[in-house]
C-alpha cells in the first residue's frame, strides 16, 4: 500500500480524465465481454443468445433465453445519482457519451426539448430526499484507490491504465467495459456511493459488487475522477434538480413512446407490451434502421450471431449450455476458468495478487470446473452471496451479482453431479494425528486451521473442510491435486490411491480421508503440532515503559498504532487517518492475531472505560507522517495539517491522558483538536506559542 497518507494540495478534478472514459478506441458497437471473448471470431446462435439477452431485445420482443435477465438502470434514482446535464447528453447520443454501451440511441440528438422532458420526467420519479445533512466526505488517497482499482478485481471488466497514463511496473490491460466521462457524469459522493453498492442502482448484476468499506469507495472514486489532493468536502456537490412537472408530463409521454420500460423498471403507466421478431435483415438489424426503432450500432459479428440466434431459437436450453453461457454473460469467465476456457487474459494476469509462495494458486481464483461437485450447494450459494473465503490472500475480491446468481449453485450442481461412491465411517482421533504434523501428513504446514496460522506457506483455511466440500470430489482431489489444477503446489500423499502413511488405519486411504473430515465436522481443539493458545498467553502487558504496536484495530483500521501505558491507560491512533480513534484503561491487548496470523484479524482491546474520539465535520486535511519515540518509549505522532507540521503527543496520567500539541504558530494559527466524548477536558495554561497541552480525565 502507498506509504504517506494523503496528499494535501487543493483538490482538483482535471479533464485529463476524459483519457479513462475513452481508455478504449471509442466503438459504436455495444460491448458485450462474453461475446467478444468467446464467439465474435466465429459468430454462432449461442453468440447470438448472449446478445439477444444482454442488449435487451428480450425485453421488447419477449422469449425466454435461459439468462439472467438484463434489466437497465433503476431510472427512479437516476437525477440524484448523475448530473442532469450529462444525463441529456447521454440520452440524446449515448455511443458518444459512453462507448460500447448496452443503450441504444432512440432520439434525435438534436432534438433538445424531447431531450430535455425526458429528463424532467425521470426527476419526478426520484424518492424524497431524506432530512439531515449529508455526512462529510473524508480525505481521499488519490494513490491508494489505485492500488485499490487495479488489486481488487476492477482491471478484469476496465481498462487497467488510469487517467494517470501509468499502471506501475505492469504491462498496460486495454479494452474491457469503458466508463463514460466521469466528471462530467458524477460527483465524488454519487461515484463513491455507486461503488460502494452498484446493485442498488443496477439490480441485474453486470457491475457487481465488491467488497469496499467507505474509504476504500472514496479513494477509488477520487482516483477515477483524477482527483489532486485530499480534501473532498472542497468538491463541488451535486445541484438538486427540480422537475418542472409541465416537461415532466411530455417526457412521459416520450419515455411511453420510446419503449423504455422494455430495458427499465417503471412505473405501470408508462409500460409497454412485447413487439414481434421481424425480418432478421431488418427492424433493428437494418444497416439503417428505420426512424423510431433502437440503433445499436451492431458490428458485422453482432449481426451474424443475432441472426443465427434468431433462424434456430426454438426456447430450450440445455443445463449445461445455461450454465455456460451465463457465466460468459455475468463475465465470471474473466478471473475462473472452467472446462479449459477462461480466465484472466495474459495482458491482465499481472495484476492478479496475492501470495506469490503459493504460485499461480496465489493469485489467480480457483477453477469452476466441476465446482457443482466440488462445494456443498450450501456454501456455493453462500459464496455466490459474498461469503465463504477461504483464500484472504488472494487481493482480487469474489464479487456479488445479487439475483442474477440465483438459482446458479442448484445448476452447477445439477450440471456436475454424478453418482458418487460413499467414503466409510471416519474416526476423529485418526483425522487430528492425521491432519497434524506429529506423524501425520502435515496438512497444517501449509494450511490454516481456522484462526491459526499454518506452520509455514499459508493456504486456503481447511478447519471448514467437512462444510466446504464433498466428500467424493475431496478424494478424487487428494489423490490426485494437479489433474484438478495444474502447477499446484499441493502434493499427493495417497498417489495412485495408496496412503504414503501406513501408520494410521491400516493404511486404509478412504478411511483417513474420512477420518480428515470427520475430525473437521466434529472433532474437538487442534490438529496435532499446533501449540495450543492458552488464556492470556499472548497478551501484552506494559511493563516500565510504554509498548507501541502496529495492527489491525476494530474502529481504528489496518494502519492502527496502539500505545499501552504501564500506568494502564491505553490509546489507539488511526495512521491513515493520522488522528486518535479511542482511548481505554485496564488490560492493554491480545498480539496472537498480529504476531502468528499473515491475515490478521481485526483486534479489539482488553480493557474498559473507552472514550472516543469522532471525526469533526469538515476536519482540515491531513497526512501522517509516522511517529517517534523519545528515550523512555513514548510516542510523538507526526502529521501535516493544511500543509503544516504538527506533533502530537500523549502522555499517561493516573487518572487518563496529558496531550501535547506543537506546531510552527507562524505557519498556522491554531490547529483544530478535537477531543474524545466522555471525559473531563482541562487545558493547561502558559505553553509557548505554537503549544497547546490538554488533560483528559475519565
Amino acid at each position: 500500500m502507498p506509504a504517506g497518507g494523503r496528499g494535501l494540495k487543493p483538490f482538483r478534478l482535471g479533464w485529463a480524465a476524459l483519457a479513462l472514459a475513452v481508455g478504449a478506441a471509442l466503438q459504436a458497437e455495444p460491448r458485450v465481454a462474453g461475446f467478444d471473448r468467446f464467439h465474435a471470431a466465429s459468430p454462432d446462435a449461442e453468440g447470438g443468445r448472449i446478445l439477444f439477452n444482454e442488449l435487451g431485445c428480450s425485453g421488447c420482443h419477449g422469449g425466454e433465453t435461459g439468462l439472467p435477465p438484463r434489466r437497465g438502470p433503476d431510472l427512479a434514482t437516476a437525477t440524484s445519482r448523475a448530473r442532469a446535464e450529462w444525463l441529456r447528453a447521454f440520452i440524446a447520443d449515448p455511443v458518444r457519451h459512453r462507448p460500447g454501451t448496452a443503450m441504444p440511441g432512440l432520439l434525435a440528438e438534436d432534438n433538445r426539448e424531447r431531450v430535455d422532458a425526458i429528463v424532467h420526467y425521470l426527476g419526478s420519479l426520484a424518492p424524497k430526499a431524506a432530512a439531515g445533512r449529508a455526512k462529510p466526505l473524508r480525505h481521499i488517497n488519490v494513490a491508494f484507490g489505485r492500488e485499490l482499482y487495479h488489486a481488487r478485481g476492477c482491471v478484469a471488466c476496465h481498462a487497467a491504465r488510469g487517467n494517470d497514463g501509468r499502471s506501475g511496473d505492469k504491462p498496460a490491460a486495454a479494452g474491457g467495459a469503458a466508463f463514460p466521462d466521469l466528471t462530467a457524469k458524477y460527483t465524488l459522493a454519487t461515484l463513491a456511493e455507486f461503488l460502494r453498492d452498484p446493485l442498488k442502482a443496477r439490480p441485474d448484476g453486470r457491475m457487481p459488487r465488491i467488497e469496499l468499506d467507505e474509504q476504500d469507495a472514496v479513494d477509488i472514486a477520487g482516483y477515477l475522477l483524477g482527483a489532486e489532493g485530499s480534501d473532498g468536502e472542497a468538491l463541488p456537490k451535486l445541484e438538486a434538480f427540480r422537475p418542472d412537472p409541465a416537461r415532466a408530463e411530455v417526457g412521459k409521454a416520450l419515455v411511453r413512446e420510446a419503449r423504455c420500460a422494455a430495458c427499465h423498471t417503471l412505473p405501470k403507466d408508462v409500460a409497454t407490451t412485447a413487439v414481434p421478431t421481424r425480418n432478421a435483415d431488418g427492424g433493428c438489424l437494418a444497416d439503417t434502421p428505420a426512424a423510431g426503432l433502437p440503433r445499436y450500432g451492431l458490428n458485422l459479428s453482432q449481426r451474424a450471431a443475432l441472426r443465427a440466434y434468431l433462424a434456430a431459437r426454438d426456447g430450450a436450453l440445455a443445463p449445461s449450455s445455461r450454465v455456460a453461457l451465463t457465466l460468459e454473460a455475468l463475465n465470471c469467465l474473466a478471473c475462473h476458468e472452467r472446462d479449459g476456457r477462461g480466465g484472466p487474459e495474459e495482458h491482465r494476469r499481472a495484476f492478479f495478487e496475492g501470495d506469490p509462495n503459493l504460485g499461480d494458486a496465489g493469485s489467480v481464483p480457483p477453477p469452476l470446473t466441476g465446482i457443482g461437485r466440488k462445494l456443498q450447494p450450501e456454501w456455493l450459494e453462500q459464496v455466490l452471496k459474498g461469503g465463504g473465503r477461504v483464500r484472504p490472500y488472494l487481493k482480487t475480491a469474489m464479487p456479488v451479482h445479487g439475483t442474477a446468481t440465483n438459482g446458479l449453485a442448484a445448476l452447477l450442481a445439477e450440471v456436475d453431479g454424478r453418482s458418487e461412491k460413499n467414503l466409510p465411517p471416519g474416526e476423529v482421533e485418526a483425522g487430528r494425528k492425521l491432519l497434524g504434523s506429529l506423524g501425520g501428513v502435515n496438512c497444517v504446514t501449509c494450511h490454516r486451521w481456522g484462526s491459526n496460522a499454518s506452520l509455514g506457506i499459508q493456504g486456503p483455511d481447511i478447519s471448514d473442510l467437512a462444510r466446504r466440500l464433498r466428500p467424493a470430489w475431496l478424494r478424487e482431489y487428494l489423490l490426485d491435486p494437479s489433474a484438478h489444477r495444474p502447477g499446484t503446489l499441493m502434493p499427493s500423499f495417497w498417489p495412485g490411491g495408496v496412503a504414503s502413511n501406513r501408520e494410521i488405519l491400516g493404511g486404509d486411504t478412504d478411511r483417513q480421508i474420512a477420518s480428515i473430515l470427520e475430525f473437521a465436522r466434529a472433532g474437538k481443539g487442534l490438529p496435532e503440532g499446533i501449540t495450543p493458545r492458552t488464556a492470556g498467553e499472548f497478551e501484552l502487558v506494559p511493563g516500565t515503559r510504554p509498548v507501541v504496536l502496529r495492527t489491525f484495530l476494530e474502529e481504528a483500521g489496518t494502519h492502527a498504532i496502539l500505545v499501552g501505558f504501564p500506568a494502564g491507560v491505553h490509546l489507539a491512533y488511526d495512521g491513515r487517518a493520522a488522528r486518535p480513534v479511542f482511548a481505554w484503561k485496564g488490560r492493554f491487548f491480545d498480539a496472537y492475531g498480529t504476531w502468528f496470523s499473515r491475515f490478521a484479524p481485526f483486534g479489539k482491546p482488553l480493557g474498559d472505560a473507552v472514550v472516543r474520539w469522532s471525526a469533526a465535520p469538515g476536519a482540515p486535511a491531513r497526512r501522517f507522517d509516522g511517529y517517534r519515540l523519545d528515550a523512555g518509549g513514548t510516542p510523538t505522532f507526526l502529521l501535516s495539517i493544511d500543509g503544516v507540521a504538527v506533533e502530537d503527543r500523549f502522555e499517561a496520567t493516573p487518572q487518563g491522558l496529558r496531550r501535547t500539541v506543537r506546531w510552527n504558530a507562524e505557519a498556522l494559527r491554531v490547529p483544530g483538536v478535537d477531543h474524545p466524548s466522555g471525559v473531563t477536558v482541562t487545558e493547561e495554561r502558559g505553553g509557548a506559542p505554537g503549544s497547546l497541552s490538554f488533560l483528559y480525565q475519565w
